[in-house]
């Protein structure tokens, strides 16, 4: 077997044992696959729960930067129709004011989606792609002699 970069050489029975140099290349080619793919889903979960909670402030935060007069100086009929510089200017500062608060909730939502969805369960380390596990050995049965009659224990010992 060839040497891995980084794997130690492993002792009969003590730890998992490095795979074969092409099997440790799929298998670093499908880790990598799909903690990428788990990586968009939650860029994307983000981006979801940020834009909607976000919405309100920054609405506000457009319209008072799009209308006022010290900034863009748009003529367009939403902006001259309803408002002037002193309702653009508590736009912004309603926005700027909201923005804080509403940030907060939208990362503690999206943490306990997250918990809850358990996305970083979903995340696979390398370790895994270069050492194949070891299947524990099964535990003997102890039979006992015919004439005794066996008394099933718990495990449990009781002091």
């Amino acid at each position: 077997m060839a040497d891995v970069p980084g794997a130690q050489r492993a002792v009969p029975g003590d730890g998992p044992e490095p795979r074969d140099p092409l099997d440790c290349w799929a298998c670093a080619v499908l880790v990598t696959a799909q903690n990428l793919l788990v990586a968009a889903f939650n860029l994307l979960l983000l981006v979801l729960v940020l834009g909607t909670i976000l919405l309100p402030a920054v609405t506000m935060l457009g319209f008072g930067f799009l209308c006022h007069s010290q900034f863009l100086r748009s003529q367009a009929p939403p902006c001259t129709a309803h408002l002037r510089d002193p309702g653009f200017t508590a736009l912004l500062v309603t926005g700027f004011l909201l923005l804080v608060p509403l940030l907060v909730l939208a990362l503690a939502s999206y943490r306990r989606l997250c918990l809850r969805l358990r996305l970083a369960d979903c995340l696979v380390p390398y370790s895994r792609a270069l050492y194949r596990r070891r299947r524990a050995p099964q535990p003997r049965q102890i039979r006992a002699s015919p004439g005794s009659q066996a008394v099933p224990t718990s495990g449990k010992v009781w002091v």
